[in-house]
């Protein structure tokens, strides 16, 4: 899991931050590429440059069912960091195997995206990465989902395995576009040719020794060749017949004519036997046929990146790297509901235990406002109320229902705290870290319930069950033994112990390939951060984890930062949904304490002075113009 966000000079306290957050309200400018709208698709980590044919949900089942090829897929997480380092090498390995293109289509598919939640979730992906091999006329049921492939393995075992299944196929009769990859047998000799359109000018025989694909591999290397045939010679008593040896020569030619000319290979590689096939080939001037592969443009808009616009956000964020952005917290939660959750196949036992407590514990502290409550009670409802089993597409359909129903919930759609300099870093991954760490904040803030572990056992349910980078989970499972999590005593420690296990994977990933050069991975909070925060005697280093903290000074710190009225707004677009803001509180309090200050016999006194002057103002006007008219009886009387 990614890093905290970067923190740089400056004391941050509580006054400070209550002053800098009042100037990143929502009125803040957003370049307009970012704001609004669903969200943005990512990327992955391929594109059109590599040679990885990239699936999404739209052309998955037009590419890998009852095809007349094979196909390995990877299921990857953009935000893996398991997933990025290996992608360096499934790009090598598409490369290498490009030339077995009509016969193996080397594909990935991001299961990061929201709308490949559904293919990966039927196709039952529980890890990241996940290579699946296809076979030819491949129809996806119950119970199959394709065959599993070792991924950690050298890029030459991977390719010998692949070479392997092929040849297992055994369909080349049925498969037009399979090569021959039957070995040439002893009574083949006379009848290489048959078979052969005229264009074939050559049969060139590859010795394949024992326990290697040597043959195979040069067969598919070149069976994009219209001029030639490689076949593979696994006896060696057949080879002797086309003068090749097994040791000087393992090579020959045959023309149509029955000509035979054996080749050296300077070693037992697939590249050794390519290099001396290719050069045979250029000097017969002989070219490969153009092939169209599937491609991203075929089926997929491309994403561009809005540079400007995120290097607009990235210096805003590197003004006040201090900050908690509300941004971010709603993109975690959102990637949960729409994304992780949903992508298990079939939610029971202890995983549906998991999901449980982390909905408990969402419905009590999370940051959305009015309409977002209310989509988070009626999901936990739903799922508490469910049976032994729920299944991950339900649990998606009642989601989505719910946020149409009664949504919108999110007040924004893209990074902003965690957004990446790079693509395919930080993102997810920090925004799931600085929900963890809010949720404990919240729970110690607020005390609503007795457990001090409530949170840190819903957030290490939900790793190991749900978030989707397999050996992040795994390394978190064992911080959280190691560590003893489940001795912490109280929420003020729950919180300390989040923030110590958040800096120990700091500690491990500083400097990895997966780290974001504008945001490296330090020692959290840094000491131009919050001097406070280590004793006096502590040698500050940002790599390492024997500094001497003040813990006191930390949880303080944490606690101010976390303060839901001190998460920044910068960036939000639709603040109605949330809560009122911080400054609108503070106006409507300025407003309240004036009048309930005012001294109520003073009010009083005004109020009947105020009648006083009504009455004399109606005396001295009402009654001005006034005269009594004379009656008889008035007259009379004088007289």
């Amino acid at each position: 899991m990614s890093s905290y966000p970067f923190v740089a000079p400056g004391t941050v306290g509580f006054l400070v931050i209550a002053i800098g957050l009042s100037t990143l309200t929502s009125g803040s400018v957003i370049p307009a590429a970012l704001r609004g709208g669903p969200v943005a698709p990512e990327q992955g980590l391929y594109d059109a440059k590599d040679k990885v044919t990239i699936l999404t949900v739209n052309n998955f089942n037009d590419t890998v069912l009852l095809q007349n090829r094979s196909l390995l897929v990877e299921f990857y997480n953009t935000f893996c960091g398991h997933c990025q380092r290996y992608a360096p090498r499934y790009k090598a390995l598409a490369e290498r195997l490009y030339p077995w293109r009509e016969t193996l289509l080397v594909a990935a598919i991001d299961c990061n995206a929201f709308e490949n939640t559904g293919v990966c979730r039927d196709y039952e992906i529980f890890a990241y990465p996940t290579l699946r091999y296809f076979s030819p006329g491949f129809m996806c049921k119950e119970g199959s989902y394709g065959q599993e492939v070792k991924a950690h393995v050298e890029l030459d075992e991977l390719a010998s395995n692949m070479a392997q299944r092929l040849a297992a196929e055994n369909g080349t009769d049925s498969l037009p576009n399979f090569p021959n990859l039957h070995s040439v047998g002893e009574n083949d000799e006379k009848t290489l040719f048959n078979g052969l359109d005229s264009n074939k000018k050559f049969v060139i025989l590859a010795y394949e020794p024992e326990n290697s694909t040597l043959g195979v591999e040069s067969a598919l290397q070149f069976h994009l060749w219209p001029d030639v045939q490689v076949r593979r010679v696994n006896d060696l008593n057949v080879a002797n017949k086309f003068q090749i040896d097994g040791i000087r020569y393992k090579i020959a030619t045959v023309d149509r004519q029955g000509n035979v000319v054996p080749y050296g290979v300077a070693e037992d590689t697939a590249a050794a036997y390519a290099a001396t096939i290719e050069s045979f080939l250029e000097a017969q001037h002989f070219k490969p046929r153009l092939t169209k592969t599937p491609t991203t443009e075929d089926s997929i808009a491309q994403v561009t990146d809005n540079d400007s616009g995120r290097a607009a956000i990235i210096n805003e964020v590197l003004r006040n790297k201090h900050f908690v952005y509300q941004s971010d917290l709603e993109m975690a939660i959102r990637q949960m509901l729409f994304n992780e959750l949903p992508k298990a196949h079939e939610i029971h036992g202890e995983q549906l235990l998991a999901l449980q407590r982390m909905l408990a514990v969402l419905q009590r502290y999370h940051p959305l406002g009015p309409q977002g409550n209310e989509v988070i009670r009626r999901i936990n409802e739903y799922v508490l109320n469910t049976n032994e089993s729920l299944k991950g597409a339900d649990f998606q359909s009642e989601v989505e229902h719910l946020n149409k129903t009664f949504g919108p919930i999110f007040s924004s759609n893209h990074f902003v705290g965690c957004v990446a300099s790079q693509h395919n870093k930080r993102g997810y991954t920090c925004s799931l870290w600085t929900l963890f760490h809010y949720l404990t904040v919240q729970a110690a803030r607020r005390d609503v319930n007795n457990d001090p572990l409530e949170v840190l056992t819903a957030i290490h349910g939900y790793v190991k069950y749900f978030f989707g980078c397999t050996h992040c989970s795994e390394h978190f499972q064992q911080m959280a033994t190691h560590r003893k999590m489940w001795n912490v005593p109280n929420k003020d420690e729950a919180v300390l112990w989040l923030w110590a296990a958040h800096n120990e994977v700091n500690n491990r990933l500083a400097g990895d390939d997966t780290e974001d050069p504008k945001f490296p991975k330090i020692q959290f909070p840094s000491e131009s951060s919050c001097s406070q925060c280590r004793k006096s005697d502590s040698t500050f280093t940002s790599s390492k984890t024997d500094i001497n903290w003040d813990k006191d000074a930390v949880l303080s710190f944490l606690k101010n930062i976390h303060n839901p009225g001190f998460v920044s707004r910068y960036g939000v677009d639709n603040e109605a949904v949330l809560q009122p803001s911080l400054d609108k509180l503070r106006q409507k309090r300025m407003i309240g304490n004036v009048f309930s200050e005012m001294d109520m016999r003073m009010g009083m006194l005004l109020y009947g002075f105020c009648i006083v002057m009504m009455v004399v103002a109606f005396k001295l006007f009402a009654m001005k113009g006034y005269r009594k008219r004379p009656y008889m009886h008035d007259v009379l009387g004088k007289v």
